[in-house]
């Protein structure tokens, strides 16, 4: 299948990639992956060393893409074949659900990101933390709050690449909702001491930030986790309502419903980030809207 998209000036490597990662996800959320990885061979072509990195980790050599995100190497590589060997049907393969909870709706996968995977999303994001917000209850804006107190690097389409785009259209499948309602998604990080006090995900339409923000985008239905290191002491996601604590290890995720299968939000979603204790925590969130919703995935 074949996307057009309006031109832009192709013969620059970061226009190329941009290319890429509109046709990965595509109108809608349709995504045309090989035309993507063309796009993506044409910007490391040109020089781009976040396309080539992507290149060698897509088609399995982790070391040289390590070399080239860390600016150690600069290969004069044959991206063409590189582009050949990716294998995109092993990247984006489903992963098994096990339900953790029916009501709040919680359910978790192991081994849903290889560790080189969360490696390289700890890479790209550390050098871009900033610290973490929330939502301004009369605005709807961001806005710094004692209540939260880790960083974040957040990637919004212009700074994503193919190996996070992969994840996401995995998230979709395992969640039954569309890439295209998903939110920029965002490495968290917490040192000891950091945290994120008990509080929902779901927009509080009562209080006229969220309301607005609601009526343009939609409820924020869906949080997806993704646990990018498991190195550390403490820091579990702590749901008070039900009494349970959650630290996957290292490539494992949790996702939940922040509103029940009618579209009422869910107050049983209540969680925390806990503070570790030692070493630093680092996960991958995804917050994913719907402007209505009335069912969604039963279980």
């Amino acid at each position: 299948m074949e996307i057009a998209f309006e031109p832009l000036p192709v013969a620059e490597a970061d226009a190329a990639h941009v290319l890429a990662m509109r046709a990965a996800e595509g109108p809608n959320g349709i995504a045309d992956w090989q035309t993507a990885l063309n796009f993506l061979q044409r910007s490391a072509e040109l020089g781009s060393t976040l396309a080539q990195a992507e290149l060698s980790a897509l088609a399995g050599d982790w070391l040289s893409s390590r070399e080239i995100l860390d600016g150690r190497s600069r290969p004069d590589s044959d991206w063409a074949k590189l582009r050949r060997s990716v294998d995109i049907g092993r990247w984006l393969e489903p992963s098994r659900r096990l339900i953790m909870s029916a009501s709040p709706r919680i359910a978790a996968i192991e081994g849903f990101a290889s560790a080189e995977l969360c490696d390289w999303l700890i890479a790209r994001a550390r050098p871009k933390l900033a610290p973490a917000q929330v939502y301004d209850h009369d605005t709807g804006g961001p806005r710094s709050e004692s209540v939260r107190t880790n960083s974040e690097c957040h990637f919004p389409k212009d700074r994503s690449d193919l190996l996070l785009l992969t994840l996401r259209a995995r998230m979709a499948t395992a969640s039954e909702l569309p890439v295209h309602a998903m939110e920029a998604p965002a490495v968290l990080h917490y040192t000891p001491g950091q945290e994120f006090l008990p509080h929902y995900d779901f927009l509080d339409t009562n209080l006229p930030g969220p309301a607005k923000e609601v009526a343009r985008a939609g409820q924020r239905v869906l949080t997806f986790l993704v646990v990018l290191n498991d190195d550390y002491a403490g820091g579990e996601t702590d749901f008070p309502e039900l009494g349970k604590r959650w630290k996957g290890r290292k490539g494992s995720a949790l996702f939940f419903w922040n509103v029940q299968p009618d579209g009422k939000v869910d107050r049983g979603t209540l969680h925390a980030g806990l503070p570790p204790t030692s070493g630093e925590k680092w996960l991958l969130s995804q917050w994913v809207r719907v402007p209505a919703l009335k069912s969604g995935m039963q279980f």
